[in-house]
């Protein structure tokens, strides 16, 4: 299956095949910056090696450097990623609350992935509407949300045309 759609000046896909999307599209991430608000439905707390290698960690969000290689993001399913062209603080993570109980606006993140978050669900409006205006404020590059669905949702649309026909042809296989 595999659902895309617009918001604003976002595009956005949902698809629920299997793949690690940055093995099949790294351009996602390359010559980025990225920040982990969930890592297999936790916070992701940098390694030695990953803090020596310019990783950090502040308010339940990690921060890389910029990404040279794909394989330095670490993930394990049930990841959540906002990816920039600079570095950007996102303010304090409510990874373990109520999306629906905390303060909204800029310095507070919303955690979606571990909702079993798909942007294409109509039972899933309610959560999508404050995705929606979570990324208004937030304005990353491309978001990732890697749970039972993958959804990806980017403002540049190359990037986005790009990972669109990649994961379409995952399904003419």
């Amino acid at each position: 299956m595999l659902t895309f759609g617009s918001q604003g000046v976002y595009e956005w896909l949902v698809t629920d095949e299997r793949f690690d999307i940055l093995q099949l599209c790294p351009e996602i991430v390359l010559g980025k910056y990225v920040a982990v608000t969930s890592i297999d439905s936790s916070q992701l707390m940098p390694t030695d090696k990953e803090t020596a290698a310019g990783w950090h960690s502040h308010e339940k969000i990690a921060y890389s450097p910029k990404i040279q290689h794909a394989e330095e993001l670490p993930r394990e399913g049930w990841d959540e990623w906002y990816i920039f062209n600079n570095p950007t603080d996102l303010g304090t993570s409510h990874l373990e609350e109520n999306i629906f109980e905390v303060p909204r606006g800029r310095g507070h993140l919303s955690v979606f992935v571990n909702y079993c978050f798909a942007l294409h669900q109509p039972e899933m409006e309610s959560i999508a509407t404050l995705f929606w205006q979570q990324m208004d404020w937030v304005r990353p590059e491309s978001y990732v949300a890697d749970n039972d669905y993958l959804n990806f949702v980017s403002m540049n649309k190359a990037l986005f045309a790009s990972v669109h026909d990649a994961v379409k042809a995952l399904g003419t296989r």
